[in-house]
């Protein structure tokens, strides 16, 4: 079973990049390498800034210059920094191309995967990553963090006027194929494309855009170009809880803790907790509930949500106890009262893995500037009005909290519908060959979608792969995913071997001991 610590450290860091208001400075000094603007001319490569060093000090860095609207590059230029990996071997069979998500996750969180994630190809395969634009290293968008929303757009608007619009995933997709261009003044590979969560949909805006770009795609956690909204997070977090659920029913421990359907039976107990008529000694609010049943779904919590539910649906006294012992402590591991309402839970929709590098102040790892533009333009086509999402956390067991729901309407109000161009909102049919998986566990970007996804595939060697009992990010959190995708990349005109799948072990809802007591403040977490 999967650690309480892992998910613990993965949701905090989470939280530490969604606003880091609290970074400790960090100097790097370091030769700064600029490659002009031209596609022709190779990379200047030389030392990386300290953040983006791996472990062994084997990457180089160059900040590419590239213009700020690739449509019109008389507006001028920004820069964007790119990393590359050198394969180990003097024989190199090609270059792995890493787009992180977000939108406005740093790509320093690849840096110190190198020998974990992406083990398969250190020795023989170049590994690049490029910093999106708006981010990090790159020229960057970033509001002091003491500003509210409207004044932090109007400052940055004043900076950059209309050319504040061109930090969009279209021109992230250029620059992504000018790069890949320019790393083959020299040499040339055949490259393959990896974006997770957001960096999907900047793999296939990279398709439109240069649709012999790359030898391959895949797509890690794929967020679909249309049909799709931030407004849809609550409904697809109740959706995946409710197949958690459905693996309880058939888990010979779980499944003795619940009236069949589980499901049911623990919305049964909600409501009339909700309502103040069950439990009411138990110290949590609605909305801290509805809180960590939303956190627990999404880093895989479930060994923690069926005892407490268990819990709360039985409470006697001794249930009562754990109950509230488990609220503390889950709040000090969260950093979040459970036990008030109406705070605004620091998770965003999209976020892949983070690194767990210390950020520097002068360039965070993450633009939650970025985030509202693209995030407000471009994966917001599915809309519900405030009433209508209401209305369904008045009984939903997952939620976000109110006051969360209510900035979202006030972000989107000032940085929404702000620009459009001709790739919004359309599915994305293209010819590269492309691998594409999806957690069946993943509430962020749900495999719900698969089928429009897979509509679009419009070549034989384009597949669509689910993962049982996984979650978003599929290839840091299961060693078959890795092996599927070096099998695609070995040869992608043939199936990728997707053997191990069966493998893969299913859902664990028994806690270990020093966790439950961690928790539950008994080595029992359900209690007899």
């Amino acid at each position: 079973m999967k650690k309480l610590i892992l998910f613990t450290s993965i949701f905090l860091i989470l939280l530490s990049v969604f606003f880091s208001s609290h970074s400790k400075s960090m100097e790097n000094t370091f030769d700064k390498k600029i490659s002009p603007y031209n596609p022709y001319m190779a990379f200047s490569w030389g030392e990386c800034p300290e953040q983006f060093s791996t472990a062994d000090e084997r990457n180089q860095c160059s900040f590419a210059k590239v213009p700020l609207d690739w449509e019109d590059p008389s507006l001028g230029e920004i820069e964007v920094l790119i990393s590359k990996y050198p394969a180990q071997n003097h024989s190199v069979k090609g270059q792995l191309w890493l787009l992180n998500g977000g939108p406005g996750d740093s790509a320093l969180s690849f840096t110190d995967s190198f020998e974990l994630d992406f083990a398969q190809y250190t020795k023989e395969y170049d590994i690049y990553v490029i910093e999106h634009r708006g981010v990090g290293w790159s020229t960057n968008l970033n509001c002091d963090q003491s500003l509210d929303i409207h004044t932090c757009f109007d400052d940055l608007y004043k900076t950059w006027g209309e050319g504040l619009y061109k930090f969009n995933t279209t021109n992230a997709a250029q620059d992504l194929s000018y790069a890949i261009a320019k790393s083959k003044a020299i040499n040339w590979y055949p490259s393959y494309v990896y974006g997770v969560s957001y960096g999907t949909l900047w793999a296939q805006r990279f398709s439109q855009v240069a649709p012999q770009g790359a030898q391959a795609l895949i797509l890690d956690s794929v967020l679909p170009p249309s049909g799709f909204g931030l407004d849809l997070w609550d409904e697809n977090a109740n959706m995946i809880f409710k197949l958690v659920t459905e693996h309880c029913d058939t888990d010979s421990l779980c499944a003795t803790k619940f009236i069949y359907p589980t499901e049911a039976s623990i919305r049964h107990t909600v409501q009339a907790f909700f309502k103040g008529e069950h439990c009411p000694s138990v110290n949590i609010s609605k909305e801290g509930l509805q809180t960590l049943t939303m956190i627990g779904t999404q880093i895989g919590w479930e060994a923690i949500l069926m005892p407490f539910f268990h819990r709360l649906q039985r409470c006697n006294n001794s249930d009562i106890h754990s109950l509230n012992h488990a609220v503390v402590a889950l709040s000090q591991l969260l950093d979040i009262d459970l036990s008030q309402s109406s705070q605004v839970t620091n998770s965003h929709l999209i976020s892949s893995p983070q690194s767990n590098i210390a950020p520097d102040i002068k360039k965070p790892p993450y633009s939650q500037e970025l985030f509202y533009l693209i995030a407000n333009n471009e994966i917001s086509e599915i809309k519900k009005t405030p009433e209508e999402r209401n209305t369904f956390c008045e009984t939903a067991i997952s939620c976000s909290t109110k006051s969360r729901r209510e900035l979202e309407v006030q972000t989107y109000q000032v940085w929404g519908n702000k620009y459009t161009d001709q790739y919004l909102y359309k599915d994305m049919f293209h010819y590269m060959p492309t691998l594409a998986m999806n957690g069946l566990l993943d509430p962020q970007t749900p495999h719900f979608h698969s089928a429009r996804l897979k509509g679009a595939f419009s070549n034989i060697n384009q597949r669509y792969v689910e993962v049982p009992y996984t979650r978003h990010a599929v290839l840091f959190s299961s060693n078959c995913s890795k092996d599927i995708m070096f099998s695609f990349i070995s040869d992608i005109w043939s199936e990728p071997n997707t053997t191990c799948l069966k493998d893969i072990p299913s859902l664990n809802f028994d806690l270990d001991d020093s966790t439950s007591l961690l928790i539950f403040n008994t080595l029992d977490e359900y209690g007899q």
